[in-house]
């Protein structure tokens, strides 16, 4: 009987040590801080997991100037401390996390630190839509929950291929895509030619006009002549912190542009937003394409009404029901027909 007590034992043992070896980090890093810059982005991929409420502890701050998005999604998430982005290694210490999440981009400037103090870390690059898959891909690894990533990326993947299919023969275009720096004022930017915005722009089939006009690592200033000049046949401008629409009316209205192929076809477009602007390399960036090459081609989607794949990512990506969707979401996307 003793014999056969201590047979079990083990077999107990070790079914617990390759269970641990099969969801890896998922036992160990209960406890999650998303820190650093841009952490909303990584913020949003994180919370793409369904246990990633009840595991992240922390976030380094989760509004761009429109909400806090994660408060829709984690009931609990007003009672978590919010960091300062810029904070220091010892900060991150005493919220004792078992693992820190971060842009690439912090690495640098953290990473050693960290690992001295023996905290894990993960980070993503989420700057273009091929690393949205490879991030995702290590989010699922990291968080024991590789059934979870495959579907997203799957969704991702049919969704970027059903935009792809129908733009692939339309005629392209030349588009403006501009940041609101200080609109009362006529002052706008331009991505640089790497980034998602300009990306976004090929794949709904436009031509970035601005082309080599910023190759550096930033927004980029741009003034009215050089604007004028480009005469781009529509034009999108982006607001991170206010009424993207409004922006829009403003450039529009400006004088020194109204001669613009687009301003006087009406194609001047403010990106769409709800607690975060579609354009940016946030999960919602897929929304941002299908909606731009639905208003640079509406022939070519007039069979996906724009509310509805918003409806459907939010349901796909986050679990959202439709009540809450049409009590959080909607409301801020206004009318995205114009």
């Amino acid at each position: 009987m003793k014999t056969l007590k201590l047979r079990k034992a083990a077999k107990t043992a070790f079914l617990a040590i390759i269970l641990f070896a099969v969801s890896g980090t998922a036992i160990a890093q209960q406890r999650l801080v998303l820190g650093g810059k841009a952490v909303i982005m990584v913020a949003d991929a994180v919370y793409l997991f369904p246990d990633a409420g009840q595991r992240v502890i922390a976030v380094a701050g989760a509004d761009q100037g429109l909400g806090v998005f994660l408060a829709v999604l984690d009931g609990s998430f007003a009672k978590k401390p919010v960091i300062d982005r810029s904070a220091g290694v010892e900060v991150y210490a005493s919220l004792k996390p078992d693992a820190v999440i971060m842009k690439s981009s912090m690495k640098k400037s953290m990473g050693a630190s960290l690992d001295a103090l023996g905290i894990k870390q993960l980070y993503l690059n989420l700057e273009t839509p091929e690393d949205y898959t490879a991030d995702i891909k290590a989010l699922g690894e990291f968080l024991g929950q590789k059934v979870r990533a495959a579907e997203i990326v799957s969704w991702y993947g049919e969704a970027l291929a059903d935009t792809a299919a129908r733009v692939k023969k339309a005629s392209r275009p030349r588009v403006l895509l501009v940041q609101a720096a200080s609109p009362t004022e006529g002052v706008w930017e331009v991505p640089p030619v790497s980034w998602m915005q300009t990306r976004l722009v090929e794949m709904a089939g436009g031509v970035p006009v601005w082309g080599g006009a910023n190759p550096g690592s930033g927004w980029a200033k741009i003034n009215v002549e050089q604007i004028a000049a480009w005469n781009p046949d529509a034009v999108f401008v982006v607001d991170y912190h206010d009424n993207a629409r409004d922006s829009a009316r403003i450039f529009a209205s400006d004088a020194r542009l109204s001669h613009l192929s687009a301003v006087k076809k009406g194609l001047v477009f403010g990106f769409a937003q709800d607690f975060y602007s579609w354009d940016q390399p946030d999960t919602r960036w897929i929304l941002g394409l299908e909606w731009m090459a639905g208003k640079l081609h509406p022939e070519l989607f007039a069979d996906r009404p724009i509310l509805e794949s918003a409806r459907g990512f939010f349901r796909a990506m986050y679990g959202m029901d439709t009540a809450v969707f049409d009590a959080t979401i909607e409301p801020r996307l206004g009318d995205l027909t114009r």
